[in-house]
């Protein structure tokens, strides 16, 4: 490879590095579209978080990004805590997902809160660690929220499973109240 060729594709990964959201939520949107196909069924945050790396490694490898920039369970102890996101897109982009029983979650909803509290302060120290660490820009980290009834079968319609009206509320007011420490993504929802 050429030194020009070089150059221009060090500059393109830094360009394209703003797209690592884009990418996240293309991918995030594939996994909601799969759902409500009946293709795919998750049941577990694994079964979330191997499809979102799936589908990223479709969108790196046609942008021409090496698949190595996606990582999974990225550990790093910071004051003798340790913060392991379940996606790290080339210390960009930091990503976390949680399940929910839709059945269960208003049951806990301040519990809930507090959890949601706690995954988002562990991300921005995963931020700021690697903003002292790196150059890079860092883009403010994703938490991802999946709900699902357990029915492995899918024997319900789809229609069930999607994020109800007086939920999806909540779940709007939420995502304000962190905008500007986190993007909150949640589903399966109806788009």
């Amino acid at each position: 490879m050429s030194l020009k060729n070089l150059v221009l594709g060090v500059c393109s990964m830094d360009t394209e590095g703003k797209s690592y959201v884009r990418l996240f939520q293309e991918s995030w949107n594939e996994l909601e579209q799969e759902f409500r196909l009946g293709n795919v069924n998750p049941q577990h945050e694994n079964d979330v978080v191997c499809y979102l790396y799936y589908a990223l490694a479709k969108r790196f490898k046609s942008k021409g990004f090496p698949l190595h920039l996606i990582r999974t369970e990225d550990t790093h102890t910071i004051k003798k805590q340790t913060l392991i996101p379940d996606l790290n897109l080339n210390d960009r982009l930091f990503v976390e997902i949680k399940m929910y029983n839709l059945r269960k979650y208003d049951e806990g909803w301040d519990r809930r809160k507090d959890r949601i509290r706690y995954y988002v302060t562990k991300l921005e120290k995963y931020v700021n660690y690697t903003k002292l660490k790196t150059s890079f820009r860092v883009r403010r980290p994703v938490l991802g929220l999946w709900f699902r009834k357990r029915d492995r079968m899918m024997e319900q319609p789809i229609e069930a499973l999607l994020i109800p009206d007086d939920l999806e509320s909540k779940l709007e007011r939420e995502k304000e109240r962190y905008k500007d420490k986190a993007t909150i993504l949640y589903g399966p929802k109806n788009h």
